[in-house]
């Protein structure tokens, strides 16, 4: 096998201006889109953004992930956050969120887009246009609720998703020592400070694409130098690194029970791209075994590279870390990471494969294919709906409110809210049995568009109680899994809590400092429409702080707790 499957493609430099004004057409799109104040169909766990707009709210009033309060995943996911947010203060949530890391991920693509273009169009666009797929689409292959709308659910898990699809270009595609040590240094520190199951779960990657000679040792060499400098560097002037590291522990000691189920939910959830990829790569072995040229490893290579720097090792390889990182992460763009593996086999002419090329083929698309129509379909599903969707009325909450849902469902969540206020009994006992008032109680988008409307009228309600009262309140904390609240009322949020504070996998102990933080936090809200175990959990985890705070309803749906004044 040559030493690669596209020495023989003609000179395709020329295409290169023309690959590049396509990705800045779609760049000015994306951007176009985001100063539009943008109003989309209200989608599962839609919670998911308002912890972003916590975190935003949190560093526009100088606190630092992680230094300053616990976040579920690394601190630069946050911080591009809050730098989107300045630049585009009028974009839909969902798309601000989903499209934060483009200032890192589209010069990568560039990079790796100035390597390849000499190789021809098909190869080119094959990692481009995938790459402008799933970047612009705020959807999860999976589906977590039967009905259109957007997917706020896991967006930090796709970013990581897209960082390790870039990265399995550069190891498999860029050739350039300089280009490819940029790339691997860029990728490896974004996936680190952005979710770290995505950085581990790019070792295996790296470690072979070195082994194999994919990788050349001084680009490893490089690009480790460079990482740990940075780190270093970043260590020694803020301290966030030591304190990322400490955080990581702590979920991973919360999260270690679950180990087995989520290996075991992710295969379920994703048998059709797990099953055509692991058939595809026992053909693909087969056919190697057989002498098939496109199917065999490198001739020029080591003995590694000979015996497994082919296609079916790669394939298999891929797999199994998608199948890693989907654990973390269900539901997400795990799986795109083997789109460059397919370029890669069907780059080659389908003569080369023997009679095995028809099945190669077949199993390429049906390991392929589900994702990206998973995507599309929700895509065109949800811009179908969108024209008949109700609003949320909550002007008070800015770009959070610019979120709609189908009529039955607003309809559904005003039925809701009397039952909640006048049987709260009833959803305290339900919570003391550890159970939800519904399976699908956080995807439920009546439960979603409630949330946001109780939101509205509880920043009213703030703001009329502080007129009365003459009192600002300078530090908030909301009992729940997200707080905007800083966010919206332009305050500080309580220093040392968690957000996104998932009670059964992420929310620490409460420790000396956070206690202390809490009790001086001026005004705590509970929401109770309705009470959750897991909003119980959450306010039983805070309860011992908030001593010396008074209690009143706020609104019916939303209990307050108010720092007595001394």
């Amino acid at each position: 096998m040559r030493p690669s499957p596209y020495d023989d493609a003609p000179d395709g430099r020329h295409l290169l201006p023309w690959l590049y004004a396509l990705l800045a057409v779609f760049v000015a799109v994306l951007a176009l889109m985001q100063t539009l104040p943008l109003v989309l169909p209200i989608g599962p766990m839609y919670w998911d953004v308002l912890v972003y707009y916590d975190a935003i709210g949190r560093i526009w009033q100088g606190q630092a992930p992680v230094h300053d309060f616990f976040a579920p995943v690394g601190p630069l996911e946050y911080y591009l956050a809050a730098f989107s947010a300045w630049l585009f203060p009028e974009a839909n949530p969902v798309l601000l969120t989903q499209w934060i890391w483009l200032p890192v991920t589209v010069p990568v693509m560039a990079l790796i887009l100035w390597d390849v273009a000499g190789r021809g169009l098909k190869v080119s666009l094959g990692l481009l246009l995938p790459f402008m797929l799933v970047t612009a689409l705020p959807f999860n292959v999976i589906d977590f609720y039967p009905y259109p709308g957007t997917d706020g659910f896991g967006i930090y898990n796709r970013h990581g998703a897209h960082l390790l699809y870039l990265l399995t270009a550069a190891v498999l595609f860029v050739r350039s020592p300089v280009i490819q040590t940029i790339v691997l240094s860029v990728l490896l520190l974004s996936a680190a400070f952005c979710k770290i199951t995505a950085f581990l779960a790019a070792g295996p990657i790296l470690l072979f694409g070195l082994l194999l000679g994919r990788i050349r040792l001084t680009a490893a060499i490089a690009a480790a130098l460079i990482c740990i400098g940075l780190t270093g560097v970043v260590e020694l002037t803020t301290g966030i690194v030591s304190l990322y590291v400490r955080d990581i522990i702590l979920l991973a000691s919360e999260n270690t029970h679950a180990v087995l189920p989520r290996f075991l939910t992710a295969i379920s959830q994703h048998f059709n791209v797990m099953g055509a990829g692991g058939l595809l790569a026992i053909v693909l072995l087969a056919a190697a075994l057989t002498g098939q040229p496109a199917a065999g490893g490198r001739e020029d290579g080591n003995g590694l590279a000979r015996a497994f720097d082919a296609p079916w090792f790669w394939v298999g390889l891929l797999l199994v870390c998608g199948l890693f990182y989907e654990t973390q992460n269900t539901g997400s763009h795990a799986f795109i990471l083997l789109w460059p593996a397919l370029l890669m086999i069907l780059a080659r002419p389908l003569a080369e494969y023997g009679r095995f090329a028809v099945a190669i083929l077949v199993l390429a698309g049906f390991t392929a294919i589900p994702d990206i129509s998973g995507m599309l379909h929700k895509a065109s599903r949800t811009a179908a709906v969108a024209p008949g969707y109700v609003k949320i009325d909550a002007p008070d909450l800015g770009p959070i409110g610019r979120a709609s849902a189908k009529p039955i469902f607003v309809e559904q969540a005003e039925r809701m809210r009397g039952i909640y206020v006048a049987h709260r009994e009833t959803y305290a006992a339900i919570a003391e049995t550890e159970a939800l008032p519904s399976f699908l109680q956080f995807s439920d988008p009546d439960f979603q568009y409630l949330l946001l409307s109780e939101m509205q009228a509880a920043v009213v309600a703030i703001k009329q109680l502080e007129a009365r009262s003459g009192r600002r309140f300078e530090t908030v904390l909301n009992l729940d899994f997200a707080n905007p609240f800083p966010f919206i009322l332009e305050r500080k949020g309580a220093y040392h809590v968690a957000i996104g504070a998932d009670p059964y996998r992420a929310l620490p102990e409460l420790s000396e400092e956070t206690r202390a933080a809490v009790a001086a936090t001026d005004l705590v809200l509970s929401p109770v429409c309705p009470l959750l175990h897991s909003r119980k959990l959450i306010k039983e985890h805070y309860a011992p702080a908030l001593t010396d705070h008074d209690k009143i309803a706020l609104t019916p749906c939303f209990d307050a707790y108010l720092r007595e004044q001394r």
